[in-house]
């Protein structure tokens, strides 16, 4: 029999067509393996005009709720289930527990898939190093700071860094959390949860450990780098990933923070803080890396990332590595809200020394609107380089060739 996977929607809420995304690549990598595909989702007007020819069954359904999603795959049973999108991810993994799949995880947090307050609740429980953190319910007047200044404000459920900023008065924390309070839903009919994380601001490099866990080992294909823009706001505005390691225990306390969680099968995205006493978790996301760093993976080690973790939840062989050096995003952010008026430069950044791709996410005419989060970026230029900085340089002096105008509306 034909092995069979599912995915549960393909991009985050209200995101324009991207052929870049993960959840193509998975069923880009899906076609190469002769794995029947399916997608769940409430959005197939979207998706099927681009991606039609990579999919051989669609199922309409509500993917906001998991029952929901097991409900209509109760018929087929997939060999295993995903979604590479917040905040879809945390359904899937719901849904394969409810279907009982092989690769389910079942000893998650109770309802803490799309809750980082609950992750870090159990990390407490376990004893695993963990950042102070404190919650700001809905509806809880803000009188003073919970936590000791400078704290990091951010929704539960929040993604792409939305909402996500620096507070160091009790000012600070009362406007983000009502102009979260101010947010009727992330689109697509995803609604908030409404509850705010506080965590106390650590101190040191943020990085990131990439891979999947495969029945409670893990298999790390490297650790990334970042730049961030200015405060208040957290927007990345570069990635760079090698497979040398950033810190000699990162790994180890990756599979500790799994193994706390109860997360024995899948992929993850691992942020933390390098602090003086060893990394902290800053958020674990049960999906394959997205905005472009998982090709970064497959240009720094010439393999799939995608085909890996199929590879893995299927029972085929993995792919073996062959290290080509480091991979760098390097991002264009928004100044300012307007409509794109031209882009030019994007033929010269492509040809500059290094450089594998160049993305841009608008177009001219788009509107644009700068919201303090990862949303902000534009443009992204690819590149690769024998080490993380030579990456970031070469992707850094590429990206300078591209000009994006933005008029005021």
């Amino acid at each position: 029999m034909t092995p069979a996977v599912a995915f549960v929607e393909l991009l985050p809420p209200a995101a324009p067509p991207n052929p870049h995304a993960n959840g193509i690549s998975g069923l880009r990598a899906a076609r190469r393996l002769g794995v029947a595909t399916t997608v769940v989702t409430a959005h197939r007007e979207r998706l099927e005009p681009f991606v039609g020819e990579l999919v051989d069954s669609w199922i309409d359904a509500d993917t906001r709720s998991a029952d929901a999603v097991a409900d209509a795959l109760a018929g087929r049973r997939p060999d295993a289930l995903f979604s590479w999108v917040d905040p879809f991810a945390g359904v899937a993994q719901q849904a394969a527990t409810l279907l009982r799949l092989d690769t389910a995880n079942p000893d998650w947090p109770a309802g803490g898939w799309n809750d980082k307050a609950a992750v870090r609740g159990r990390l407490d429980e376990h004893g695993v190093p963990n950042a102070r953190w404190a919650v700001v319910p809905p509806g809880r007047p803000v009188t003073e700071l919970p936590l000791p200044a400078p704290l990091v404000v951010k929704p539960v459920d929040g993604f792409s860094s939305l909402d996500t900023v620096r507070a160091t008065t009790v000012d600070d924390l009362r406007r983000a959390v009502d102009a979260h309070r101010l947010r009727a839903g992330y689109g697509d009919g995803v609604v908030p949860a409404g509850t705010l994380l506080c965590e106390q601001e650590l101190r040191g490099p943020l990085v990131s450990a990439e891979g999947m866990v495969v029945d409670g080992r893990l298999e790390i294909w490297g650790h990334s780098d970042r730049t961030l823009g200015p405060p208040p706001y957290y927007v990345e505005t570069s990635v760079a990933f090698a497979t040398d390691p950033l810190h000699p225990d990162l790994d180890d306390y990756a599979a500790a923070v799994c193994k706390a969680l109860g997360y024995r099968n899948g992929p993850f995205h691992f942020e933390v803080v390098l602090t003086g006493s060893g990394p902290v978790l800053v958020e674990i996301n049960t999906r394959l890396v997205g905005a472009g760093i998982h090709r970064a993976i497959d240009l720094a080690t010439g393999v799939s990332c995608a085909e890996q973790v199929l590879r893995a939840h299927l029972g085929l062989p993995l792919l073996a590595a062959r290290t080509r050096g480091a991979a760098c995003l390097f991002h264009l952010t928004a100044p300012a809200d307007g409509h794109v008026t031209a882009i030019t430069g994007t033929e010269t950044a492509r040809r500059a020394p290094g450089v594998h791709d160049v993305v841009s996410r608008v177009s001219v005419g788009d509107p644009v609107t700068t919201t303090g989060s990862n949303t902000d970026r534009l443009c992204h230029v690819l590149a690769a380089g024998r080490t993380r900085e030579e990456s970031r340089l070469a992707a850094g002096a590429a990206a300078g060739n591209v000009r994006i105008e933005i008029a005021p509306r």
